[in-house]
């Protein structure tokens, strides 16, 4: 089986989600990944064909829960409170931002991986996000 086929698979069990995601950046993606001196807390970076990394595109935490952070073009355009709607419409659940999040990080998305029941809910974003990071 293919490996994006294991991860949609594994993406169906709740413990698994992060693992997933991580397996999916990493692999499919062509990611590097980085480790945080907090707890849980992984980054992505692309990884460019010069083999120099970009900006980070994606943050698995735990926020309240394991969380996917979504990192899309700059602080000042708000294009994450753009992409936050439209994924909070897919999931049928709005992510409610504190005055922090709002004001600090319009450019990024926050999506509860409880509320993501199949990684092709969310992969258009994620996908979305990697294509945009230079």
């Amino acid at each position: 089986m293919p490996l994006l086929e294991n991860i949609k698979r594994n993406f169906k069990k709740k413990e698994l989600k992060g693992l997933a995601l991580d397996a999916y950046f990493v692999s499919e993606k062509l990611a590097e990944r980085t480790l945080a001196n907090k707890g849980f807390v992984y980054g992505y970076k692309k990884k460019r064909s010069d083999g120099i990394p970009t900006d980070k595109f994606a943050t698995l935490m735990n926020i309240g829960g394991p969380t996917l952070v979504l990192h899309i073009g700059e602080r000042a355009d708000g294009q994450g409170l753009e992409m936050q709607g439209k994924v909070d419409k897919r999931l049928g659940k709005v992510y409610e931002r504190s005055e922090m999040q709002i004001r600090e990080k319009p450019h990024e998305v926050f999506i509860r991986l409880e509320w993501v029941h199949d990684l092709m809910d969310i992969k258009e974003f994620i996908d979305e996000v990697y294509e945009k990071r230079r």
